[in-house]
């Protein structure tokens, strides 16, 4: 399986033998329209994607309904008879775009596309709340971890879970200073202790660049990857960054 960071924020492409995934596609350069005064995001360089890539895809992964995983833009460029696995408040969305290949993830289901396996869990707090999920994706004995906003040791530990690579946040993001929307570097290290994981690739990158009215709730923490090398764990967080596993 190969893992392929296809932008500078959390877009993802997965590789197998028989089939490619995409995960939170955000292809091009401007996340929402000016007129989206809540949330938007621009960057220099559109995602690291070709037409043939798009072609291969066989399913496209949504983790959660809001618009900086949720694109649409982005979405009217895959064949709408696409498999689609994602929340229940996107399908409606999903539909208008005239996607007729729909299935809603919850804990505990397990979908197989091709030789890859995508096994979904409870968020973490307070996503669990929102409709959001986590999930690995597995290919025979090798597992790829992905939790898109906070995570805890402890639900890994209760869970039993192990990894050869994790999606995961690192730098701490609050609103109004209190209710936490991603990771400290620290407690993003603790949890891949519990996964005995030696890869990350890095979800949300910078997430000071994220502008709109919502910026000005945040509290972001300062992003840490010294501790990470120092635990002999490789990081990944550039655009067209891949780990295969």
């Amino acid at each position: 399986m190969k893992i392929i960071k296809i932008d500078n924020y959390q877009s993802w492409y997965i590789e197998s033998n028989d089939v490619a995934i995409i995960i939170d596609p955000w292809l091009d350069k401007i996340m929402q329209p000016k007129s989206n005064l809540f949330i938007n995001r621009t960057r220099n360089e559109a995602a690291l994607i070709t037409e043939e890539m798009i072609s291969k895809v066989s399913c496209i992964l949504i983790s959660a309904p809001f618009e900086d995983h949720f694109h649409e833009k982005s979405l009217k460029r895959f064949d709408p008879s696409t498999l689609v696995l994602t929340s229940k408040p996107s399908e409606k969305k999903l539909r208008n775009l005239g996607f007729n290949n729909i299935e809603t993830l919850r804990a505990g289901t397990q979908k197989n596309i091709g030789d890859l396996s995508i096994k979904a869990h409870n968020a973490g707090f307070p996503y669990n709340y929102l409709w959001t999920f986590s999930f690995e994706i597995i290919q025979g004995d090798k597992v790829l971890y992905f939790e898109s906003h906070v995570d805890q040791p402890s639900r890994i530990k209760e869970k039993g879970l192990k990894a050869d690579c994790a999606i995961l946040t690192t730098e701490e993001v609050k609103i109004l200073g209190l209710l936490p929307l991603s990771n400290s570097s620290e407690t993003t290290l603790k949890i891949l202790k519990e996964l005995e994981c030696k890869n990350i690739m890095i979800q949300g990158s910078d997430p000071a660049e994220t502008k709109g009215l919502i910026s000005y709730f945040l509290k972001i923490g300062k992003e840490n990857l010294g501790i990470f090398r120092s635990n002999d764990i490789k990081i990944y967080k550039d655009p067209g960054s891949e780990v295969i596993i």
